[in-house]
């Protein structure tokens, strides 16, 4: 009797047990089904990334889920794309990317994914400008309504209403820019920030290219040209194409380093696009300010030095009248 009730008692452990790993094993297939229904968004880079979950808006949050490939703080020419990349490529619905990412078509191949929807946003210019932003949001909304009909509505609004803060942030910077006499200040900037650079209202002495094309009378002729002008206050890098040529640049010629980024996630706690412009705008106040500081410093330590300098020219010719005096005297 003993014997049969512990047999009795493990057959109802094993059923049980059965029963929870059916039960877990469902609720797996289950969340898994529910994955599976969401819309995968992938982009290739960060900046794409918050446009495109934008362009959905939170109304459609639940329903799509967009990653991106590129980390934050990598450059798209040098990017070395990984196998988990390939996987995420697989299981894309939708791809957005720059259109000239030289590792995203090998990528796309090895994923296998041919079914995908493909929105490239090929010559649209710079989108750390409000005009460039807006042509990125513009191509890819009217790309997602065409294949979203249902939602095509949703998409404009929410494009427009994302359009609206970028330009609202830009017009807040700029306006900080000129309410501390920033404007008008002489920069030395990597190419892709000139135009940026120029619509916030510096003034852009020269550009140079990516540090690894840069020749050496290309180096020579900017450290000339920084040395040539005492009021250029600012160098400024890109984070993602390296910094080690601005920041040795900004040293040998008594100029403020500055290092911006083109895309959000490169700098920790700035993980939108609104956030990156406001951080680069910040970066550019602080360091003209310095600049300005620093000059300050320096007329006044001349002034000082002037003035100690002329004491003691009168303390000479003070002491020589003195001495002539005293001869005569005697």
């Amino acid at each position: 009797m003993g014997e049969d009730r512990g047999v009795s008692q493990r057959s109802v452990w094993l059923v049980f047990l059965l029963a929870l790993l059916i039960s877990v094993s469902t609720m797996g297939m289950i969340a898994s089904a529910e994955e599976d229904e969401k819309i995968n968004v992938v982009c290739t880079n960060s900046a794409l990334a918050d446009f495109a979950e934008n362009v959905f808006g939170d109304e459609l949050a639940e329903q799509v889920e967009v990653t991106y490939i590129m980390p934050g703080g990598a450059c798209p020419a040098h990017f070395d794309a990984r196998p988990s990349d390939a996987v995420m490529i697989a299981e894309a619905d939708v791809i957005i990317a720059l259109g000239w990412e030289p590792w995203l078509e090998d990528l796309i191949t090895a994923s296998g994914n041919d079914d995908a929807y493909r929105i490239n946003c090929m010559g649209l210019g710079e989108w750390n400008i409000p005009e460039g932003a807006a042509a990125h949001l513009d191509v890819i909304e009217e790309a997602l309504s065409e294949y979203y009909p249902d939602w095509s509505d949703d998409f404009r609004d929410n494009a427009d209403t994302y359009i609206a803060l970028i330009e609202e942030t830009f017009d807040s910077g700029r306006q900080s820019i000129i309410s501390k006499g920033l404007n008008g200040t002489k920069v030395v900037t990597i190419e892709w920030y000139s135009e940026f650079l120029q619509l916030l209202g510096f003034e852009v002495v020269r550009t140079y290219g990516s540090p690894e094309s840069l020749s050496t009378a290309d180096i020579l002729n900017i450290t000339e040209a920084l040395n040539g002008d005492e009021e250029i206050a600012l160098v400024i890098d890109n984070l993602q194409s390296g910094v080690e040529f601005g920041e040795n640049l900004a040293a040998q010629t008594g100029k403020e380093h500055i290092v911006l980024s083109n895309f959000p996630g490169g700098i920790p706690g700035v993980y939108t696009y609104t956030e990156n412009t406001e951080y680069n705008i910040n970066e550019l106040i602080n360091g003209a300010t310095a600049f300005d500081e620093n000059m300050q410093e320096i007329t006044d330590l001349e002034g000082k030095i002037s003035s100690l300098e002329f004491q003691r020219s009168l303390l000479i010719v003070s002491l020589a009248v003195i001495t002539a005096f005293l001869a005569i005297s005697v």
